[in-house]
């Protein structure tokens, strides 16, 4: 079993890590050691992992949360099936799920995907008008609508 040490990561950091491990790790566990938040219910990089875990389920053939083995929130294991989606496919999707409803301008767009970094937010943006996903609406102030 492989450890990674997800502390000291900002979400994007973190979960980058996370997925470029586990997919050059293939036939291997992971133990991802993400803590539980300084509040005690969990912080902001074990909620992400363990939705990002959730949201991509089929490609683990086990998922083991820390405090069912050993009352111990800070970590999970995971156990490799098949290859996770980079988190760069991921935002985009997040992005253009965002903008489907209402069109929205890029500094909502950057404030509402802050935790993924500007520059991350910025090139999903860039690839998404580039293939055809997200149209940019000129006007007073530019918008972004799926």
């Amino acid at each position: 079993m492989i450890d990674i040490d997800l502390h000291e990561m900002t979400v994007s950091e973190a979960l980058d890590y996370f997925i470029g491990t586990y997919n050059s790790n293939k036939g291997q566990s992971l133990k991802i050691i993400h803590g539980y938040g300084s509040s005690g219910v969990g912080g902001r990089i074990k909620s992400a992992v363990r939705n990002f875990i959730e949201l991509n389920k089929s490609c683990f053939n086990r998922v083991e949360f820390g405090e069912i083995l050993e009352r111990n929130q800070g970590y999970t294991i995971v156990c490799y099936k098949s290859e996770l989606p980079d988190s760069s496919d991921i935002l985009k999707d997040k992005i253009r799920d965002y903008c489907a409803i209402t069109p929205k301008t890029r500094e909502k767009i950057l404030g509402d995907f802050r935790k993924f970094g500007s520059v991350a937010v910025m090139q999903a943006l860039k690839e998404l008008v580039s293939s055809g996903k997200l149209t940019e609406i000129k006007g007073k102030v530019k918008k972004f609508k799926a």
